[in-house]
């Protein structure tokens, strides 16, 4: 039996590069690949591309990873996921998140207020409009007073939502509301603990604590070279520690690493790293023990006994980003991490 795995893909490429996605999905669907999730940011629509997915396989699920629920209204993201579930057979999955005030205000043009609020009250909104139901809502965001329903038969009456969460007040809020948890650059070590949390969640609205699952996103680098791979490995984590807001360094220094991220930071103000790259500065500051803790490298048996290592670790489903080379080498990788 093929071992829990999904894959993330991007939508930025070329239209010749976006049917290599494609080719790439299905390769993944061939070796027992469960899941693949598309990103959005300010490029192309991930909907667009999940149409594609659904239209191009048989039996891999697929999601958005994630969605922000600032942009479009949750009956909207209701509507699209219900159509692509009928499309697909019942093969989708709803991936969701906050964002951020920078891409929410200066994109979107909306206000980043209440996210976490507004999260919660999306998802009720889309486990009604999915059950069939009138709906009726009052919230303290979406006033819904009339008892629209849905005008087509969901072919189910529940999508799995799944929740990017780093925040403690937030991942509670996963486990009242949500199938599974969705972290990044979450360390190996925390993944019991995180899990505890949702789970109280879970608990504090009556649910049982399996109602949710943990599906995390790796960083993988895949390399014989070793060393190269840990530069590669170091690239993702330095980026999203010294550029990236304040989320993720929040988070890493929670949970045991605010000296690394302390020392990253402060490396990062004198030689700032190149997009999703690193330093030897900030290399140095990391540290051998973060980067395990948040990163999987080496070679291909290296990165597979890792990968199960956070499975036996609490990792439902490991999620990675679709690997490199040739359609070959895309088979081999998967096809190990899953057998």
């Amino acid at each position: 039996m093929a071992r829990r795995l999904a894959v993330s893909v991007g939508f930025t490429g070329s239209p010749e590069q976006n049917r290599e996605i494609i080719k790439r999905i299905q390769i993944a669907e061939e070796v027992g690949v469960e899941a693949v999730f598309t990103a959005e940011t300010w490029g192309r629509d991930q909907f667009s591309l999940l149409t594609q997915v659904a239209l191009a396989t048989k039996k891999i699920h697929f999601g958005t990873g994630i969605a922000p629920v600032f942009g479009r209204s949750p009956a909207v993201l209701a509507m699209t996921a219900a159509t692509l579930d009928e499309l697909s057979g019942g093969r989708m999955i709803i991936g969701l998140g906050t964002s951020g005030a920078r891409v929410i205000e200066h994109w979107h043009g909306e206000p980043f207020e209440k996210p976490l609020q507004r999260l919660k009250e999306y998802c009720e909104i889309i486990n009604l409009i999915i059950a069939g139901e009138k709906v009726f809502y009052e919230g303290e965001i979406f006033k819904l007073q009339r008892g629209f329903k849905l005008l087509f038969e969901p072919v189910r009456k529940h999508i799995p939502i799944y929740i990017a969460s780093i925040s403690p007040v937030s991942m509670k809020q996963v486990g009242e509301v949500a199938d599974g948890w969705m972290p990044i650059y979450w360390p190996k070590s925390r993944y019991a603990e995180g899990m505890e949390r949702v789970r109280s969640g879970a608990r504090k609205a009556g649910r049982p604590e399996s109602d949710v699952e943990c599906v995390a996103s790796l960083t993988v680098a895949i390399n014989p070279d070793v060393q190269k791979a840990k530069v590669q490995a170091a690239g993702p984590i330095s980026w999203y520690v010294t550029n990236m807001g304040d989320f993720y360094h929040r988070m890493l220094s929670r949970n045991g690493f605010a000296e690394e991220v302390a020392a990253m930071r402060k490396a990062a103000e004198v030689n700032r790293p190149m997009p999703f790259g690193t330093t030897p500065e900030i290399m140095a500051a990391m540290g051998d023990r973060m980067l395990d803790e948040t990163a999987v490298y080496g070679d291909l048996e290296m990165v597979a006994a890792g990968v199960e290592e956070r499975r036996k670790l609490g990792l439902d489903m490991p999620v990675i980003s679709m690997p490199a080379g040739s359609p070959q080498d895309v088979e081999r990788i998967l096809g190990a991490l899953v057998s």
